[in-house]
């Protein structure tokens, strides 16, 4: 995939970093030629000193031929003339962050397949972690519908561990809630989990919990729903 990264401020470094390591061609539009530098030594992806408001060097980029244009620049206003200026090129999907929900309209009609609405992101993650300590929010799916987590499988409740079919047996797992994988820390592997799988004390589970799956699990993780010992429901 060829990738076009507007601004090379910590988000757009971190972002080239990452499709560099995943082998994926990147070229990152930054106005301060140190920076350039710097993220060209420490991340090995193209980067072109000037800026990402001119369409010229959109073009120099290799704008007509990028599969994915990201806009991490500092400002909304600034971010939307990336995108629009992108949008002519016909780049297939357009990302942008953003900071004041007010532009979001503006995004959506310059061409913007995604808005990351940073203060959104910032609000939903604190609260996730205030409401539910036990639980780690990885990614928030369809505006909160659901949520993708991971939580570490307590000793204190299954020494022993327990399969995954016993477990669905408790209605904490059996609702709104749905396994996407399992790290066996003793073993080092990533399993997709079925009925006879065991998870044990110290796994990583990761699940994909709806609004009241994500309270239960939660309870059930802090041994509110139950007492260490105590037979599952059926």
């Amino acid at each position: 995939m060829y990738v076009i990264i507007a601004g090379g401020g910590i988000a757009g470094k971190t972002l080239a970093k990452e499709f560099a390591d995943r082998r994926h061609d990147v070229v990152v539009i930054e106005k301060d030629k140190s920076a350039c530098e710097e993220i060209y030594a420490h991340t090995g992806a193209v980067t072109i000193h000037g800026s990402a408001l001119d369409i010229r060097t959109i073009r120099e980029a290799g704008a007509e031929k990028a599969d994915l244009a990201v806009g991490a620049l500092y400002k909304d206003v600034d971010n939307l003339t990336f995108a629009i200026l992108a949008h002519t090129f016909k780049i297939p999907k357009i990302i942008v962050k953003m900071r004041d929900p007010a532009y979001e309209e503006a995004f959506r009609a310059a061409g913007v397949n995604t808005v990351c609405n940073m203060i959104e992101m910032l609000r939903s993650r604190i609260l996730a972690e205030l409401e539910a300590p036990n639980l780690r929010v990885l990614a928030t799916l369809r505006d909160g519908a659901a949520r993708l987590v991971m939580f570490h499988f307590p000793e204190s409740l299954f020494p022993e561990g327990i399969q995954v079919r016993e477990l669905v047996r408790n209605p904490a797992f059996g609702e709104g809630c749905l396994f996407a994988g399992v790290f066996h820390t003793s073993t080092g592997k990533l399993v997709l989990p079925r009925g006879d799988d065991r998870i044990h004390p110290g796994d990583q589970v990761f699940a994909v919990l709806d609004p009241k799956g994500y309270s239960l699990v939660d309870r059930f993780l802090s041994g509110t729903s139950r007492r260490a010992g105590d037979p599952l429901p059926v």
